[in-house]
């Protein structure tokens, strides 16, 4: 076996104790293989370095769109195709054409070009702005087509107007429509109406990982069986032209997204979270706890009831910036989906008036739902499969709560453990290749929240206030009641805290039988809880917007808000709304040092698996470390980053 030659650069920047999280947030782990996929705005720095002329930036992120997404049905949320990049990029890394270039157009956007989507037969393809002209870059089907000169590139327009172009000989990229043969692609280009979209993706996804001690993330670079079908979108013709949807998940043969290993796939991760209940650390990072006397030595159990017949309340939170998915089991049932969540211990219940109860919130604690109660006496283990409840979402609380109604002592929780499996897209993740691999591991004093509302039943955003407003059965889904007044609809950020960064992005449409440029839609903020408002910006249709579906963005930085005393205000006039995203960025206080442990795993080929370690103290920031792989051919296993003890090594 070939040895592993290994570097690492100590680039630890110690703080002081009372500047560490004990929980790590925002980590960061970048690899020299690929651009770092954790923001939108980091991928078009790293892809666009050194570029000069719009031309080769836009030529450069197409050839970082067709490595990090399959061509693949889906995916969908709340029953609509996803439309946030960082999602489709970061989280699923996969789609069809249409949120293909939905994904295509942020990028080119966030280099400072201009991008539209364009209709054509049975497809949907970016343009982008370059050179005097639009031009046509398929990062879908992979490839451009050059007008006669053999350097300028063709135009949706140009090719509507001459589809033989498809067909001439002469200068071709690499790769040139691989799968479609250009004849197909050809058809798809005649008598199109090639309509318009200026509006086509949402900007409210932040990629940001936290960690509390004791909790770990393993991340697979290949299926762990997990992927996410949303049941109110599950489309009809998956049964007929992707059937193996149905079993294999988003898989394919034909890509040219990076795997080490054909096919092109979806990958998994695994949070872990197994607290020292008795320690002080547990309390502090987990401080929903009311009514819990913590007990020391070895008396059990660990959290008891403070109080005889009062309630001893502990809440855990889980948020994970990658979908959250599980077992399909019965492929037609999407209620019985398992091991995506699991919450298991052991509930102490001594006298038969003793209460042991678990309670289940999606939406930051707003609404409750019971999933287990204990009917027996002893300590009794549980194992509560939250999946059913959970999935597709990015984030849960779970309650727990027990009255010591006999007065033991003893009625209380022991050997808690949360297992979370999410969807995650290989792709985008830092990988290990031939040669010598720099990483760079980064954290900072923030944790990302996010809400997102359809207004199904029981949804609604935090703090929502509305008025002329109403839920509707058909889209959009909030309408005004009366259509020559305004509508406005008031909500508070998605935590409270100092928010350093805060994200809103809603998707508008005309109402029945109206227009899309009548669409105005005005976001305001208040700084004292709604006494007095600023206007932040009015949003309208690009004049050549022609689709029905808007999406408007709004990303506050110029300074940190009190999350507590900070609402927004959107006033509608002319249309309504089907969804509203709001993320935000919140600071975190210091409190206890925790370290990080980080494994890489992989396989040389015709070898066995390789594990690699380290161990960063408490405080380290903008770490980086080398790796050295001799091999030819690797398989990338995982990696995992865990949260410890300073202790721990």
């Amino acid at each position: 076996m070939k040895r592993l030659f290994i570097w690492i650069i100590l680039g630890f920047v110690f703080l002081p104790a009372g500047g560490v999280k004990a929980e790590i947030y925002s980590v960061k782990l970048v690899g020299s293989a690929q651009p770092g996929c954790w923001s939108l705005e980091g991928i078009v720095k790293k892809v666009t370095a050194g570029l000069s002329s719009d031309r080769e930036k836009a030529l450069a992120l197409h050839r970082f769109g067709m490595a990090h997404q399959i061509h693949y049905i889906g995916p969908y949320e709340g029953g609509r195709e996803v439309s946030d990049p960082l999602k489709l990029i970061g989280v699923y890394g996969y789609d069809l054409c249409g949120n293909n270039s939905t994904t295509m157009c942020a990028l080119y956007n966030l280099a400072g070009l201009k991008a539209r989507r364009r209709g054509a037969t049975g497809h949907v393809v970016p343009e982008v702005w370059f050179e005097g002209k639009w031009n046509y870059i398929d990062t879908d089907m992979f490839g451009y087509v050059y007008l006669p000169d053999d350097k300028t590139l063709a135009s949706v327009d140009e090719l509507a107007a001459n589809p033989d172009l498809w067909l001439r000989e002469g200068r071709r990229p690499d790769p040139f429509f691989p799968w479609d043969p250009p004849n197909a692609m050809r058809k798809a280009f005649i008598a199109i109406k090639g309509w318009k979209d200026y509006h086509p993706y949402s900007l409210a996804h932040i990629m940001r990982l936290g960690l509390r001690t004791r909790e770990s993330v393993t991340c697979y670079y290949r299926p762990r069986g997990r992927f996410y079908l949303d049941p109110l979108s599950f489309p009809e013709q998956v049964s007929t032209q992707h059937r193996s949807y149905w079993i294999e998940g988003p898989v394919r043969q034909n890509s040219m997204a990076w795997t080490d290993s054909v096919p092109a796939s979806y990958g998994n991760g695994l949070f872990i979270y197994e607290p020292d209940l008795r320690s002080n650390t547990f309390r502090v990072e987990n401080p929903e706890m009311k009514g819990v006397l913590v007990k020391q030595g070895d008396e059990l159990p660990p959290l008891a009831a403070a109080t005889k017949t009062e309630k001893a309340t502990l809440v855990l939170e889980l948020n994970t910036p990658w979908v959250i998915a599980g077992l399909q089991n019965d492929l037609t049932n999407f209620e019985d989906n398992t091991e995506g969540a699991v919450v298991s211990g052991w509930f102490w219940r001594i006298e038969e008036a003793d209460q042991n109860r678990i309670s289940l919130s999606v939406d930051s604690g707003r609404n409750w739902i019971e999933v287990w109660e204990n009917r027996h006496r002893g300590a009794v283990p549980f194992r509560v499969d939250l999946t059913r409840f959970v999935q597709g979402r990015y984030g849960y609380k779970v309650k727990f709560e027990w009255i010591d109604n006999g007065g033991s002592g003893q009625v209380g929780l022991e050997g808690l453990k949360l297992q979370t499996w999410v969807e995650l897209s290989p792709m985008a993740l830092p990988r290990l290749e031939t040669g010598k691999n720099v990483f760079t591991l980064s954290t900072s004093p923030h944790r990302a929240v996010l809400n997102e509302c359809y207004w199904q039943v029981g949804e609604s955003l935090p703090g929502e206030r509305m008025q002329n407003l109403a839920v509707a059965e058909s889209s959009p889904r909030l309408q005004p009641v009366d259509e020559t007044k305004p509508g406005v609809l008031i909500f508070t950020p998605p935590a409270e805290g100092i928010l350093d960064e805060l994200r809103l992005s809603m998707l508008a449409q005309p109402l029945p039988g109206g227009k899309t440029g009548d669409i105005s839609v005005v976001l305001s903020l208040s700084e004292n809880s709604g006494a007095s408002w600023q206007r932040l910006e009015r949003f309208t249709p690009h004049p050549e917007h022609e689709l029905n579906g808007i999406w408007f963005n709004h990303i506050y930085r110029e300074k940190s808000l009190d999350g507590a005393r900070t609402a927004l205000k959107l006033t509608l006039t002319g249309c309504g709304l089907s969804k509203v995203a709001v993320s935000a960025l919140v600071r975190t206080s210091p409190r206890v040092p925790t370290a990080l442990n980080i494994t890489h795993v992989y396989r040389p080929h015709g070898g066995g698996r390789q594990n690699v370690n380290w161990f960063f103290p408490p405080g380290a920031q903008n770490t980086t470390y080398e790796i050295e792989v001799p091999e030819e051919k690797i398989y990338n296993e995982s990696f995992t980053i865990q949260a410890v003890p300073p202790e721990s090594k």
